[in-house]
């Protein structure tokens, strides 16, 4: 054979060999590019999602607002109208258990942070809650540090049985 025609020969084996590997290795790069693709998409549909949820909560947030302040109107309503048409009793009573008698923002009136205890109670956040006496009397508790732990090792109780000890059918072998 010629130079030529071993030259054509190794080209065309270049090529069909080239074709292969591109065959081979072209499915992997499109699987790639879908998973960079599905990826993103995943992204956006949680960045969609958490938008949706921002926006629930801060309608709620303001519907939750609105029905309170609705609630507040009612029972100013209610509270006026028991003024105007329940006797002097009525109304002394009305008053005690109306929520004007709660401090109003516009009156700047200082609100005490509530208490974890009745205020005649000493409760959890008193400064001596929990805090023992010492214990008078002919019993007192042990205390660790004066009576430190000896040094010596104890050594688990023995047992008795030994390997020699077989014991079958409850009689010893000879």
């Amino acid at each position: 054979m010629d130079m030529l025609t071993t030259g054509v020969l190794c080209f065309a084996a270049g090529v069909v060999v080239g074709a292969g590997l591109l065959f081979w290795l072209l499915p992997a790069r499109r699987q790639a590019g879908q998973l960079i693709r599905d990826r993103d998409e995943a992204r956006q549909a949680l960045n969609h999602y958490r938008d949706k949820v921002d926006d629930h909560f801060l309608q709620t947030a303001d519907l939750v607002n609105d029905m309170t302040q609705a609630y507040r109107s009612v029972h100013e309503h209610l509270s006026k109208g028991a003024q105007v048409l329940c006797s002097e009793v009525g109304r002394k009573r009305a008053v005690a258990k109306s929520l004007d008698s709660a401090p109003d923002k516009e009156k700047n009136e200082p609100m005490a942070p509530p208490l974890d205890y009745a205020p005649s109670a000493k409760g959890t956040l008193s400064e001596d809650f929990g805090l023992q006496q010492k214990p008078t009397g002919p019993f007192a508790p042990v205390d660790v540090a004066d009576n430190p732990i000896p040094d010596t090792v104890v050594e688990p109780p023995r047992d008795y049985a030994s390997e020699d000890d077989d014991i079958t059918d409850g009689k010893k072998p000879d």
